[in-house]
């Protein structure tokens, strides 16, 4: 089936080998840790169009996964590079099914958040403005856009994960959710300009 998100993906792919082509042409520009504002542009278009279909894939494998350890089987996975989805059957519980919904979504969460354990101990100053960029987009993709654009009327794994009948997993996750952002916001994650201080992590 195809839908108005292949259109933005396939308009997103175009843009991805344009960053590939210019990240090709200005790599050893990037190797010089002598980042300007050009690098950090580069940065963030590496950061989105090419490593969040990387997260995007890995999300989708993480639903996946859910279905088989409950027993059930996956009769479509849909990889389509900016997007996807994993469609099942089986016979689930309301407890599975809002784990299966979950479960790319921790994925997502997790993916997002590793690298900031790694900024500090990297030396170059490159690949720190990369875990730093992609860590940041990731992130705010998983906890605050995805969340919000699954109750707008899109739908999406969240109207499951937030279903307040199934006790206590959706409230568990909200206080986590608050508390994880707060962390992450006090941390310096969130910040729109790159900040003296490292993240504390």
């Amino acid at each position: 089936m195809f839908t108005s998100f292949d259109l933005i993906s396939i308009f997103y792919c175009f843009i991805a080998i344009g960053v590939i082509r210019r990240l090709i042409k200005k790599r050893k520009a990037l190797i010089d840790d002598d980042i300007d504002i050009f690098d950090k542009r580069l940065i963030s278009e590496v950061s989105f169009f090419i490593l969040i279909p990387i997260g995007v894939l890995l999300h989708e494998l993480g639903h996946a996964i859910a279905v088989w350890y409950f027993g059930g089987t996956v009769v479509d996975f849909e990889w389509r590079v900016f997007w996807g989805y994993v469609s099942h059957q089986g016979s689930f519980t309301d407890v599975q099914r809002w784990w299966i919904s979950f479960s790319g979504n921790l994925v997502s969460i997790v993916i997002g958040i590793i690298p900031l354990f790694y900024i500090s101990k990297v030396r170059r100053l490159i690949v720190k403005e990369l875990l730093r960029t992609f860590a940041k987009i990731e992130i705010i993709y998983s906890l605050i856009f995805y969340p919000v654009f699954s109750f707008i009327g899109f739908g999406g794994d969240w109207v499951r994960i937030y279903d307040f009948s199934i006790k206590p997993y959706a409230q568990i996750t909200l206080v986590s959710h608050i508390l994880l952002m707060f962390i992450l916001w006090k941390s310096g994650v969130f910040k729109s300009e790159e900040s003296n201080k490292p993240e504390q992590f």
